[in-house]
């Protein structure tokens, strides 16, 4: 495109030299014609601009983290005019598409289209704009360049992952489940039909033989609290590239923990931060679904400060009956200080999975006797560490 703008300003400035030494129809005709090209890339570029259409559309209008989901669009050309030298530039900061890239040129003849297929991977939680994102259209003679927001952008609607896993960074939650397994009653004679979930060493053999249906043993004692599963909605920073990773690991911890806990029958509950604290809980594989929902849909807020959750939680009792607390948040400030203090007055064993890609923003926390710490980057894989 320089080579061509070089050649044209060349080429220019010859016809107007020759116009000044020598005159005559075809110096003037030469220049004439050299003059106009760049009006007429300019109406070329502004009628492709008005008439070029892009459509593209998802397979399905809520998608998962990490989930690939069929992705189509189409260039289409409906006018005489031939299109050349169009780009499409993808959004790539959240999502990423396979098999195809921003430099591929492409070509409209007049009444045609192009269509595409292929996959689509959203990388965080959230609600934000996903496809293509700018058109990039040149003139004829490659003059000039424009590149300009696409107007029919999709957004998507992203669910965080649910994750099976025993294990969080370096800390196995087994060894937490284990700890917990010596609070529970002893197995009872009552027995009702296995459900899958429940703990296998649980199944009563002798009702199973009898009834020709597996059966498991009832627990005896009251169905209490046993962990708290407390999430952080606090929205530290208002840019996207920031918080989205960030709240999407947020609560990718928080399913992963809840799930690995109702996996090996430990009754939690789930609280964070709305209007006003809120409570949920998942007992069985139809509510862990809801559960689910009710997570995903989580919102993320300045206005739910630290110091909101910190007077919300000791206002719940109930929470500090529990055995031990999960606290999952993404930045630490005097009152989650003092909220860790108020767990350690109550006795309660307290895991902090702190969200953070710095390694200089580890918590010190070595005032701190009953507690453990997993920091986990916002950009891998929850079961691995900081960095590769």
């Amino acid at each position: 495109m320089k080579r061509n703008r070089i050649i044209w300003g060349l080429l220019w400035v010859l016809s107007l030299v020759g116009i000044s030494l020598r005159g005559g129809a075809v110096t003037y005709g030469l220049f004439t014609a050299l003059t106009l090209v760049p009006v007429v890339s300019a109406l070329y570029l502004l009628a492709v601009y008005k008439l070029f259409h892009i459509y593209q559309e998802l397979d399905q209008r809520f998608v998962t983290v990490n989930e690939p989901v069929k992705y189509r669009f189409a260039l289409v050309d409906e006018y005489p005019i031939q299109f050349v030298g169009i780009r499409v530039r993808f959004y790539s900061s959240f999502s990423s598409i396979t098999d195809l890239d921003d430099e591929t040129e492409y070509e409209l003849k007049p009444g045609s289209r192009i269509e595409k297929e292929t996959r689509l991977i959203c990388k965080y939680r959230g609600e934000y704009e996903i496809g293509i994102k700018e058109i990039e259209i040149q003139d004829y003679f490659r003059l000039f360049r424009v590149r300009y927001k696409n107007k029919e952008c999709i957004r998507a609607f992203v669910k965080p992952q649910l994750i099976d896993t025993d294990r969080l960074g370096e800390i196995e939650l087994s060894d937490a489940v284990r700890e917990n397994k010596y609070t529970r009653s002893e197995p009872d004679i009552l027995s009702r039909e296995y459900v899958p979930g429940d703990d296998r060493r649980l199944i009563d053999w002798n009702q199973t033989a009898r009834t020709g249906v597996l059966m498991t043993r009832l627990l005896t004692g009251s169905d209490h609290q046993e962990v708290a599963v407390i999430t952080d909605t606090f929205r530290s920073s208002d840019e996207q590239a920031v918080f989205l990773p960030a709240e999407n690991k947020i609560l990718e911890v928080t399913l992963a923990v809840s799930y690995c806990l109702r996996r090996n029958n430990i009754s939690a509950a789930e609280y964070h931060l709305e209007q006003k604290l809120v409570c949920v809980n998942a007992r069985s594989s139809a509510a862990f679904e809801e559960f689910y929902d009710v997570i995903s849909d989580i919102g993320f807020s300045d206005r739910n400060t630290h110091k909101l959750l910190y007077s919300s939680v000791l206002a719940k009792r109930e929470i500090f009956g529990s055995s031990m607390v999960y606290l999952i948040l993404s930045s630490w400030d005097r009152y989650t200080e003092a909220l860790l203090t108020e767990f350690e007055k109550n006795e309660l064993h307290t895991v902090i999975c702190y969200i953070s890609d710095n390694e200089d923003e580890r918590l010190d926390l070595s005032g701190h006797k009953s507690c453990d710490l997993i920091q986990l980057s916002p950009y891998r894989e929850i079961t691995g560490g900081l960095r590769e």
